[in-house]
């Protein structure tokens, strides 16, 4: 079980300012190996003489040989790829969100990964039980399955997230029974499970195979109250990560394994993401 890191923990709150060739270089020198990287429609391209001061980038529209000579260069390999753009909202949205995934997958082909993370749209309020959106469960079943069944090597995973169509451990065992295709699956946010009061573990138990990425996060109250949660440096939060390393030692997959500390100051960053990556590794032993 090997930690990686997602390319959005080099970012803070929102705000997207290293370059790609800095975050794999501050990534390489926390101590990580490998980084997924991850692809946003209408973000910058990253082209011949155009390296954007952002590391999330429209990857569907960069030069990827440039893109995977940053990674290499930086002594990292790319072991995923996320993908955003995915809305089940609606038949009117079906199309694009089909694109968009496709999109991913073409790019995670030619980066050389076969996971692929990825969104899975906004539920209307947080909270809802399964059967309050089952028709967005079942439409993103279908974006995942029409794409899924054009690339017979990728595994898909769409990202358990708060406020998401996919967020209680209901809708990730409602979800994994209306796909047609074996091959997609959660990526299980750790931290979200805490948000939402979810024993995820039990997810990758019931289901291993069905958990091709496990996205580590530790979330906790905001004691401001401005946001539902805050991500932190691991093992300063909520969320049981020991349970989640016990049981994916104990059900192992073709399975990627990525940190993330969304809401720690870039100037606190690199020594979160170390202390991070440290606390897993101990847990894992």
């Amino acid at each position: 079980m090997t930690f990686s890191a997602i390319i959005h923990a080099m970012t803070f709150d929102g705000q997207d300012t290293l370059s790609l060739p800095e975050a794999c270089a501050t990534l390489r020198e926390c101590g990580f190996e490998g980084v997924m990287l991850m692809s946003i429609p209408g973000r910058p391209a990253l082209t011949e003489g155009n390296i954007p001061d952002a590391c999330l980038l429209d990857l569907a529209q960069s030069d990827l040989g440039i893109v995977k000579r940053i990674v290499a260069d930086a002594g990292l390999e790319i072991i995923g790829l996320y993908c955003a753009g995915i809305d089940p909202s609606s038949d009117a949205t079906f199309e694009t969100s089909v694109g968009h995934l496709r999109d991913g997958a073409r790019v995670a082909v030619e980066l050389g990964c076969r996971h692929l993370g990825h969104g899975g749209g906004r539920a209307p309020n947080p909270g809802l039980a399964v059967e309050a959106k089952l028709p967005l469960v079942q439409r993103l079943a279908r974006i995942v399955d029409a794409v899924a069944a054009e690339f017979p090597e990728t595994l898909f995973a769409v990202d358990a997230h708060y406020h998401g169509v996919i967020e209680s451990t209901d809708d990730c065992e409602r979800y994994i029974a209306e796909l047609s295709s074996d091959r997609g699956g959660i990526l299980l946010n750790t931290g979200h499970m805490t948000t939402c009061g979810q024993a995820g573990g039990e997810l990758i138990e019931r289901h291993p195979d069905r958990v091709p990425v496990i996205g580590w996060k530790d979330h906790r109250p905001d004691p401001a109250g401005k946001r539902p949660f805050l991500s932190v440096e691991l093992g300063t939060g909520e969320t049981e990560l020991e349970r989640y390393v016990r049981a994916a030692l104990d059900h192992p997959a073709d399975r990627v394994h990525v940190i993330n500390v969304e809401h720690v100051p870039m100037q606190e960053k690199a020594q979160a993401l170390r202390a991070s990556l440290q606390h897993l590794r101990e847990l894992r032993g």
